[in-house]
């Protein structure tokens, strides 16, 4: 049985999440896991968000979704060339969902946590989303010389880019997501908490996998109508 929200998640939610625990949807619909991500879809989650965070939408969007996301993952791939573009013009453009991601390098993905720290380190020139945006487009280039490049082509200042990636500068903070993702039992990419935020706190519901667009507008839809 799936342990309730403290906002009361609707029935049909409910049994759609219990439904894709007991079937393992999210297997089907794909995500880079080293176990069953089954195992953690549906669970009721807390995650505090800081305030600086990497975020798209309005601040005061009456729900939020945290994706946790793998640069080499082929999954999160998909979902950024499928997925996202719809949720981004029905849910986040018109001020209803604000979309925040997170890092979650996989172990065995050796080059994961080099781009993470790549977007990171693009940030502080301010082009967090299109690096972002650009190492999970198809045939993105993660080598070393790749990452450069790509930071360059977006405006970055090659020298400064280079000091903050030798430096190492975001292991703290990509250590940092990696170990709340894993606190609450995601060990896979793509995952998704979904829900409502009180008082620094996303209490919501976790989704997994490269899931097509119509399960997330049906969650949010739901979310939305919850009180």
């Amino acid at each position: 049985m799936l342990t309730r929200s403290p906002w009361a998640l609707p029935a049909a939610l409910t049994v759609a999440l219990s439904l894709a625990v007991a079937l393992g949807l999210a297997v089907v619909a794909g995500g880079a896991t080293a176990e069953d991500p089954a195992d953690a879809s549906g669970r009721a989650v807390q995650l505090r968000l800081d305030q600086n965070e990497q975020a798209r939408g309005r601040a005061d969007a009456p729900l939020t979704l945290v994706e946790f996301t793998d640069y080499q993952c082929p999954y999160c791939r998909r979902f950024e060339a499928q997925t996202w573009p719809l949720i981004k013009r029905d849910w986040v453009d018109t001020g209803k969902v604000r979309f925040i991601v997170r890092d979650l390098p996989l172990e065995f993905h050796s080059a994961a946590r080099p781009a993470a720290e790549a977007v990171h380190c693009a940030a502080e020139q301010g082009r967090f989303w299109p690096m972002h945006d650009a190492l999970l487009a198809a045939h993105a280039d993660l080598t070393p010389a790749g990452l450069s490049r790509t930071a360059a082509s977006l405006g970055a200042d090659p020298a400064r880019f280079a000091a903050c990636t030798t430096e190492h500068r975001y292991d703290a903070a990509i250590a940092h997501n990696a170990g709340e993702a894993q606190a609450l039992g995601l060990h896979g990419t793509p995952a998704f908490v979904i829900g409502r935020v009180r008082d620094g706190v996303l209490q919501g519901w976790v989704l997994l996998g490269a899931r097509p667009y119509e399960d997330f507008d049906a969650a949010l839809h739901e979310v939305l109508a919850a009180n």
